[in-house]
């Protein structure tokens, strides 16, 4: 009526079973803790990669405005700009060299920017074309981005 235990189901034969699942659950943890370690680093080289684009669009935006500045000047009532006193309102010589800055502050620190502008008259109309390319560095990570804008004055 008693049953015998089996010989192998006593516990000095099942001795380095819970090694052999402990080895196993270590091994899977740090497979887990290599994944996690791989996508934070991803996630966070993305994020750099982001905010340095965001970057070097503004100063593309920035070079935009000093270019349009330039061929488009404002003019004040009484100013002694010579492109204000004979009345064109634009200064189509802007278009004929390129302007390269490096910014210096703090929101564009490391970021430089290249600005150009080609003009073509036709007819009664002068058209202009603006490109801008802002460019940011942060280590190896180097991000660019170009804008353009058009723009047409009536002669």
């Amino acid at each position: 009526m008693f049953h015998r235990s089996h010989p192998r189901c006593l516990p000095r034969h099942q001795r380095g079973s819970m090694l052999v699942i402990s080895l196993f659950v270590i091994v899977v943890m740090a497979f887990l803790a290599l994944t996690l370690t791989r996508l934070l680093s991803a996630s966070s080289d993305s994020l750099i990669f982001e905010v340095y684009g965001l970057r070097a669009h503004q100063a593309a935006q920035s070079g935009l405005e000093a270019k349009l500045t330039e061929a488009f000047p404002l003019c004040p009532p009484g100013s002694v700009n010579s492109v204000c006193v004979d009345k064109s309102l634009n200064d189509p010589t802007a278009c004929d060299n390129t302007t390269a800055v490096t910014f210096s502050m703090d929101g564009l620190r490391n970021c430089s920017v290249s600005s150009s502008c080609s003009v073509e008259t036709t007819g009664d109309s002068r058209y202009y074309q603006f490109t801008s390319t802002g460019t940011c560095e942060a280590g190896d990570a180097v991000t660019s981005r170009t804008a353009f804008v058009d723009a047409r004055v009536e002669l």
